[in-house]
């Protein structure tokens, strides 16, 4: 029967020249959900669909008929496709909004609202209000009542606020009021907190402890969000006096400026990464001291510049007298620039992107000029609609010098506390000594790693997940460098204690040459 009534709407009747509108078609559909013939009126409305391709009104329609069957994936996929017919569909962009919300994922909502001229922000609550100056507050936060929240006006309040450094973790709400008005909650957890008591105000300092050091930090001094941070370190292989102050230039979030100084006295033992002599070096010993000024610029929502100077002095103990041990001064001028290439807020995903140009300039013996290059592309995804979920990141870096360079300025990769490109299966100190990563003046490094939380409660996470990473490093004297391609993979954890302090737990199997390799790590 059912067969026969589709066929008579959208077969031609002898006689006449045409088959049944899609008006004729739609309205009997809804006739049918109406009645709660739901799988009737889904199948109606897709051979609506089939017939006229066209009309986004069949996509919409099946997509309320999915969110009734809890199907709240296979609406959205029905929405967006009817979106593609008609991106302005007023009642699809508010439906598909609407739904992001439910998953607390605002970006998205936004995306489809703000082309509906939604939402409208009727109050703004900060609960509890921002611990800094009332002039830094509002300059960061670049949403008002009154005001259309678009995403642009979003996503630069969230960089104001990053870049701040006041806040831990933060949260946004939005309420529905009347009409096309909303409420929208700010919620968020300073990184200091005056209620834990001293057990908590004394974990940061001695976070370093396991590794023979303390940190002395002061957080937003004056309310004006001016951090001191401070490194004292008597570990005798790697002695370290490191300590950065920041604020901002006329109180204003989008230019930060920092001044920092560090004084090392290291002892490395090369024996496995140097091929300058047989043997290597087992104790090469560096005293290096280096004061910098940098400027991070936002230039807008998305992109970001920082530029500096950097002076360092550097002498080298015990070696066997290659120039690239050379004693002397230098200066450096970094340059980097950091752009959000893509984000795709329905997937929760996004993409960054990153160079740096690093001129200089050796004033040991004969003056020289160097280039410090390097860049990279860094994705992150959290499949599903938990924002707690899963995480898939991947990184991607590479770089390069030219012209001469001395051994402080190398890349290494390798798991070491001071270095930041991290090959998890190889360790970058042994007994304590710098020196048994793979060193050089070219690299690449790919890493991937995939984490869940495994454990949850309120002040207390654990993520736990595997990892693959793929290096490579060379060096044109061929005195350094990894000879060939290192594969790693294992398993890492981080633990994340009052939202403020995060160990980090890295077991890593060595694929190509074997072994394995346990490391820790703590910071804020």
């Amino acid at each position: 029967m059912n067969l026969l009534l589709l066929l008579a709407l959208l077969l031609p009747i002898p006689g006449q020249s045409k088959q049944a509108s899609a008006d004729e078609i739609l309205k009997h559909g809804l006739e049918l959900a109406r009645l709660g013939r739901v799988e009737e009126a889904e199948s109606i409305l897709d051979q609506g669909r089939r017939a006229y391709p066209a009309d986004e009104r069949f996509l919409v329609e099946m997509a309320g008929l999915a969110y009734r069957r809890k199907d709240t994936s296979l609406a959205k996929q029905r929405l967006r496709q009817a979106l593609r017919r008609n991106p302005k569909h007023r009642y699809a962009n508010d439906f598909l909004a609407a739904l992001y919300l439910m998953e607390r994922n605002l970006p998205a909502a936004l995306k489809y609202w703000n082309q509906i001229g939604k939402p409208l922000i009727q109050n703004l609550h900060i609960e509890p209000p921002l611990n800094v100056a009332d002039i830094l507050r509002d300059r960061s936060i670049m949403i008002s009542p009154g005001q259309l929240l678009t995403l642009d006006r979003l996503r630069a309040t969230e960089s104001n606020l990053d870049r701040l450094g006041v806040l831990s973790t933060y949260q946004w709400t939005l309420t529905p009021q009347s009409g096309d008005r909303f409420d929208l909650a700010f919620r968020y957890l300073p990184a200091e907190h005056s209620s834990r008591g001293w057990l908590w105000k004394l974990a940061p300092m001695l976070r370093g402890l396991p590794y023979q050091a303390i940190h002395i930090d002061r957080r937003n001094i004056g309310r004006r969000a001016m951090d001191f941070t401070s490194l004292w370190r008597w570990d005798p292989n790697k002695r370290r006096i490191a300590a950065a102050f920041s604020g901002f230039l006329r109180t204003d979030p989008r230019f930060k400026y920092s001044l920092s100084l560090d004084m090392r006295d290291e002892d490395w033992d090369v024996t496995s990464t140097y091929r300058g002599q047989p043997g290597g070096l087992e104790s090469l010993l560096l005293r290096r001291y280096e004061a910098g000024v940098h400027v991070d610029i936002a230039v807008s929502e998305k992109l970001s510049w920082t530029t500096g100077l950097q002076i360092t002095n550097r002498r080298y103990g015990q070696h066997d007298g290659n120039p690239v041990f050379a004693d002397g001064w230098s200066f450096e001028m970094p340059n980097r620039l950091a752009y959000e290439l893509h984000r795709w807020p329905e997937r929760r995903a996004r993409i960054d992107v990153h160079a740096q140009l690093t001129p200089g300039r050796v004033l040991t013996g004969a003056p020289s000029r160097f280039l410090i290059t390097e860049g990279g592309l860094s994705a992150a995804w959290r499949p599903g609609t938990n924002e707690e979920g899963w995480l898939l990141t991947a990184h991607t870096l590479a770089g390069a010098t030219f012209g001469r360079v001395l051994f402080d300025q190398y890349f290494q990769l390798g798991m070491e506390r001071d270095n930041d490109l991290w090959l998890r299966s190889r360790a970058g100190a042994r007994d304590g000594k710098k020196g048994s990563a793979p060193l050089g003046t070219t690299f690449t490094l790919i890493q991937s790693d995939f984490t869940y939380p495994v454990f949850r409660l309120p002040f207390f996470t654990v993520r736990t997940g595997p990892f693959f990473d793929v290096g490579r490093i060379s060096d044109r004297s061929h005195q350094f460098g990894s000879q060939g391609w290192l594969y790693g993979t294992g398993l890492q954890a981080s633990v994340t204690v009052m939202r403020s302090l995060t160990v980090r737990l890295v077991y890593g199997r060595d694929l190509r040459n074997g072994g394995d390799v346990f490391y820790t790590a703590v910071s804020r």
